[in-house]
């Protein structure tokens, strides 16, 4: 017997010493471990803004905002370059999986330019409109805000200042005086000279602040600043501005200007992108108009133009001069919660009666909730400076985007009927659906993605899939980069792969201690897992069990013995700012991802829940539990059947790591929940008891990590 046990092990490479790595050998194996890790970070981030994009064009069905065709060529545009640096950095990881992924997106992209190409941009028109003029029609020569502001004017009769708008003519006429087009684009040329790839047979390579350097692009800002400061305006252009000026002060009397700039080409809040200029008077307007054209190219306008894929030519700057008191109140305000900003600005009670009825007649008139700037004159009258649309909720009861004739849940946008909208529409039929079926499916594969997303999707599965599989496929470089975790006195069911700077001391042999990982999101998970010990399964009803035992014996994926390769299952990628999380609990399989680093434009969480052991209906409705959970804490959800994805960013630091707490308390404590899915009473005790104690870790301060009493041993 021990002969034929030899000779199994010799079969499969089993008792046999590996070759030590000599330290060449070593550091080009972690060089290359590096390089993959960067390039996944990109990867990562690429997929964040093409996400964070698409919501953006998915709320602009039905949240009641005005935007013309420039909006949907910026958002496509944004799509199509984040989708393209994807598949870039999966071939520096996966070459085959992204030779595959790009005849996808080349057909997705040639389908969404046909339908962008079907009508062409409107022929420049007036240097200056009178906003008395403007409607929701002129959003791409006038701006999409500054466009709103006349159709809540002049449509639906609301207090609007006169006034008067610079549109993208004009500045097409600023911008291309001779030699200032061109000198601003050879400095923003440079910003790509550093890129990964950069050339220029590479249009798409990408910039160098895409990685970072603040202060090259600060001192960038201000030489174009000053450029444009310095430059002279067309004297048609001036003629136009002193014109619209002398007609505003011979309607209104002595007044000042309120400038409003709003760009084209970029996605815009409720403010737009640009700060405005208050209390200008009519004789500055020219060097106003300067300023605010200036303010373009402020660094944090750079780099988000930059970082989303928007090439600078395509954003044209228009500008509102509106006439306003030149001693007021000034406050912002949202539809659903006028009191808030009447409190906030102190406003005595029968003015905030009145601001509160401005609210719901522009939300009747929207049809929509909003957000806008008030202004208060001395004579106590309000009137609207800028508005938008509130920001959507999320979650799983948010409203979906209103296409093909669905009215939207807040009430009927007035975009909806226009061509543009329905151009919009039809865009995100290409864009939006989520079409490939799990990760384990056969079906998961370039030739099933249909859509931007799907293809989003397969690369950011298949850069995983490629991180991990070069840790495991580096057999000998293994023993030196995945370290088993100790904790607590003992080794832990987890290996840690160090990607670039995760560790603050040395491994000791095959084991790292806790104390020792530096990555903030990994301890903020553990702190999550550690925080209350787990109770065991629920007491489980005969039909759960029965259930359990059924699908164990007949599902082949299924082991009732629970075992399994932990060292494959559960391994974790680290850097100080990132993690992933790969595992296997009980019958469920979870992951948890997170980037939380110094640049907070990109950090999110995620998290993917799927399997169980129950039958299909116990599994859903435990979907739907952790669902319920994971509401509570703002994380925007996708179900299929029974697999779960969530995904929260644009928060605070401190708020993303208690999110990765929340994350790391669950994949803990949700384990056999599928066997009580059919006893509510049971349901609604856990739901309570998990949200008592989620509350409790929440607010009881973080434990550091503390030297442990028993050294490892190998």
């Amino acid at each position: 017997m021990a002969g034929l046990l030899d000779t199994v092990r010799s079969l499969f490479g089993l008792g046999q010493a590996r070759p030590v790595l000599d330290a060449g050998q070593a550091e080009r194996i972690g060089a290359e471990f590096r390089r993959r890790h960067t390039n996944f970070r990109l990867l990562l981030t690429a997929g964040k803004r093409l996400l964070s994009t698409l919501a953006d064009m998915e709320r602009a069905t039905k949240d009641g905002r005005v935007f013309g065709m420039t909006f949907l060529r910026a958002g496509a545009t944004a799509l199509i370059v984040n989708a393209l640096r994807m598949v870039q950095h999966l071939e520096a990881l996966a070459p085959q999986s992204a030779a595959h992924l790009k005849p996808r997106l080349q057909e997705i992209s040639a389908k969404v330019e046909e339908v962008l190409g079907r009508r062409r941009a409107p022929a420049c028109g007036a240097l200056v409109a009178d906003i008395r003029s403007l409607d929701a029609t002129q959003a791409d020569l006038m701006g999409a805000r500054l466009a709103e502001l006349g159709e809540i004017k002049n449509r639906l009769g609301l207090p609007v200042p006169e006034g008067f708008v610079i549109g993208a003519c004009a500045y097409e006429l600023f911008a291309s005086q001779p030699g200032l087009r061109e000198e601003m684009a050879r400095r923003i040329q440079s910003l790509y000279g550093s890129g990964a790839g950069a050339s220029d047979d590479q249009p798409d390579s990408v910039p160098a602040i895409y990685g970072a350097d603040d202060a090259a692009l600060a001192a960038m800002s201000r030489e174009i600043q000053a450029l444009i400061l310095a430059a002279p305006l067309p004297e048609p252009l001036a003629e136009a501005i002193t014109s619209a000026c002398a007609g505003l002060m011979q309607t209104c009397g002595g007044t000042h200007l309120c400038v409003l700039p709003v760009s084209l080409g970029e996605g815009q809040g409720f403010t737009g992108s640009y700060p405005a200029q208050y209390s200008v008077p009519c004789g500055d307007a020219l060097e106003a108009y300067r300023r605010a054209v200036a303010g373009k190219y402020s660094a944090q306008a750079m780099a988000r133009r930059l970082s989303h894929g928007v090439p600078d030519i395509d954003v044209s700057l228009c500008v509102g001069m509106l006439a306003v008191p030149e001693s007021s109140t000034r406050g912002t305000c949202s539809s659903s919660n006028p009191a808030a900003s009447a409190l906030a600005a102190g406003l005595e009670p029968e003015d905030a009666l009145r601001l509160a009825e401005l609210a719901k007649r522009l939300e009747q008139g929207l049809g929509a909730h909003a957000r806008f700037e008030w202004l208060q004159g001395p004579d106590g009258a309000f009137s609207l400076l800028r508005c938008g649309p509130e920001p959507a909720p999320q979650g799983p009861d948010a409203p979906a985007p209103a296409c093909d004739g669905d009215e939207p849940a807040l009430g009927r946008s007035h975009m909806e009927g226009t061509p543009v909208h329905a151009r919009l529409c039809e865009l995100l039929e290409l864009l939006s659906p989520l079409t490939l079926p799990a990760p384990e499916d056969a079906g998961f594969r370039a030739a099933n993605c249909h859509t931007l997303r799907d293809v989003a999707r397969l690369a950011h599965q298949r850069g995983v899939d490629a991180m991990f599989d070069f840790g495991r496929s580096q057999q000998d470089f293994s023993e030196r980069q995945a370290k088993q975790l100790w904790a607590g006195g003992s080794a832990m069911q987890w290996w840690i792969i160090n990607l670039e700077d995760a560790f603050r001391a040395a491994p000791e042999g095959k084991f790292i201690r806790l104390e020792h990982i530096d990555s903030p999101p990994f301890q903020a998970v553990w702190e999550g897992i550690s925080a209350v010990p787990w109770a065991g399964p629920p007491p489980v009803d005969a039909r759960g069990f029965l259930s359990i035992m059924y699908e164990s014996t007949t599902n082949p994926e299924i082991s009732i013995t629970g075992e399994f390769d932990f060292g494959v299952q559960n391994h974790i990628l680290l850097s100080k700012a990132y993690v992933s999380l790969s595992s296997r609990f009980g019958y469920h399989f979870v992951t948890i991802e997170a980037l939380v680093g110094e640049r907070a434009r990109e950090n999110f969480v995620s998290f993917q829940f799927r399997g169980g052991a129950a039958e299909m209906t116990r599994r859903e409705r435990r979907i739907a539990f952790v669902s319920g959970l994971l509401s509570e804490f703002d994380f925007s959800i996708e179900v299929k059947e029974d697999a779960l994805i969530a995904r929260v960013e644009g928060l605070a630091t401190a708020e993303l790591m208690n999110r990765l707490r929340v994350l790391g308390y669950l994949i803990i404590h949700t384990r056999q929940l599928d066997m009580i899915m059919r006893i509510p009473a049971q349901v609604r005790l856990h739901r309570e008891k998990i949200l008592r104690e989620i509350a409790e870790m929440l607010a009881a301060p973080a434990v550091p990590t503390s030297s442990l009493s028993e050294a490892p041993k190998d």
